[in-house]
């Protein structure tokens, strides 16, 4: 049994991270993070009550987790990155 391995923390895609996808998911994850905050300066002018309010809170709450989720994501893909030679080549001695 393999208690140790830190490899096996992560998917594959993680594991064989490549700069151009870390750059694609950090993209997608500071505009979807940009929208949220623009979306809850709006929702928090709107002057909501009752069950319209309960909802906005739940869909609001849902995307905070997945903001949340999703740089955790990043970070993982970061030291994937790190952790991998830079080039495909390396060291050819």
């Amino acid at each position: 049994m393999l208690t140790d391995d830190l490899s096996r923390e992560f998917t594959p895609e993680q594991r064989s991270a490549s700069p151009a996808r870390l750059l694609g998911h950090l993209a997608m994850t500071l505009g979807f993070t940009a929208v949220q905050v623009w979306a809850f300066f709006e929702l928090a002018s709107l002057h909501a009550s009752g069950p319209v309010l309960v909802a906005l809170v739940v869909v609001m709450a849902a995307a905070i987790l997945v903001i949340i989720d999703a740089w955790i994501d990043i970070r993982g893909l970061a030291s994937a990155v790190l952790r991998s030679p830079a080039d495909s080549g390396g060291d050819r001695n």
